[in-house]
């Protein structure tokens, strides 16, 4: 077993929701720097109000914890369908840490989004295609922990940027909502180096063929990623009290900020996949890739 398994396998268990501080929530705070709310630049922000700016911010942050529910759901369901038979012990043993770690975070989740007062409001774009294919992919395959590799890295460089911006601008963000990224961060970095072992052990028994066509079905589902996960809903901006939440949601897509924002967070999870020669293209394409999550 590599290294990076055996941090992963070793690293004692926290129970992310007995770990957070919950009686820590200052409700006068944002859940995220004012750099991470891109809807920056819009009329309907310069106009909010203190008190809408922070409501916003839950709502942003809400979205992040959207994300990983449908995400960490999606590798449980793939990784324990086989129930193991195929896997080796060692890489048993490292799923099914990873699963109880991901359970924990769920559960940390569902309570954030709850405290957002966001509870059954759709917060997420559409995930139908990328579900559809999630369920098709064998958790034995490159394609799969490639998958897995480049969901994790796009949300958890979500929250280092936003860590990174609270502490460098000095910009006080609720205690409670820092604790959350900083022990989702924490553990989400073992998990992406665990994904990227299971890749590289599994990548160079593909064919040339088969990277060309997982490099084109990239492609056409990063985009697709980046617009579900990256931007608002309609209906989560409905709560803030704007006048035209459908056109606001529209309008992020095609934001300045919200684009860099994108490919901020794409940038690295596209670079291992060229390195690891499973995403084709110059850095122009990249970034093509990631502008398609505004269209």
């Amino acid at each position: 077993m590599s290294a990076a398994l055996d941090r992963l396998g070793s690293a004692p268990y926290r129970d992310p929701v007995a770990a957070i501080d919950w009686s820590a929530a200052d409700p006068a705070l944002p859940w995220l720097p004012p750099r991470m709310l891109s809807l920056a630049g819009l009329e309907a922000q310069a106009q909010m109000s203190a008190d809408t700016v922070v409501r916003f911010s839950r709502v942003e942050f809400a979205r992040l914890c959207a994300a990983g529910l449908w995400l960490e759901g999606l590798l449980i369901s793939r990784v324990t369908c086989g129930g193991f038979l195929a896997a080796s012990t060692d890489e048993a043993r490292i799923m099914l840490r990873e699963v109880r770690e991901e359970s924990g975070h769920s559960l940390m989740f569902l309570e954030m989004i709850d405290r957002a007062g966001l509870s059954g409001v759709p917060l997420l774009g559409s995930t139908g295609l990328l579900t559809w294919v999630a369920h098709r992919l064998d958790a034995g395959d490159a394609e799969f922990w490639a998958m897995v590799y480049v969901g994790e890295s796009v949300t958890d460089t979500f929250a280092v940027r936003a860590l990174r911006h609270a502490r460098e601008a000095g910009a006080a963000i609720c205690p409670v909502a820092r604790q959350v990224l900083s022990l989702h961060h924490r553990d989400e970095a073992r998990h992406i180096a665990a994904a990227r072992e299971f890749l590289e052990v599994r990548v160079a028994a593909m064919t040339p063929l088969r990277r060309r066509l997982f490099s084109a079905t990239l492609r056409f589902l990063l985009g697709r990623f980046l617009r579900a996960t990256l931007y608002p809903t309609a209906a989560s901006l409905r709560g803030l009290g704007l006048a035209q939440p459908e056109r606001a949601a529209r309008a992020a897509r095609t934001c300045p900020e919200r684009r860099r924002l994108a490919r901020a967070c794409a940038a690295p999870a596209l670079r291992f996949m060229v390195r690891s020669g499973l995403l084709r293209g110059r850095d122009g394409r990249q970034k093509a890739i990631a502008r398609r999550g505004q269209s």
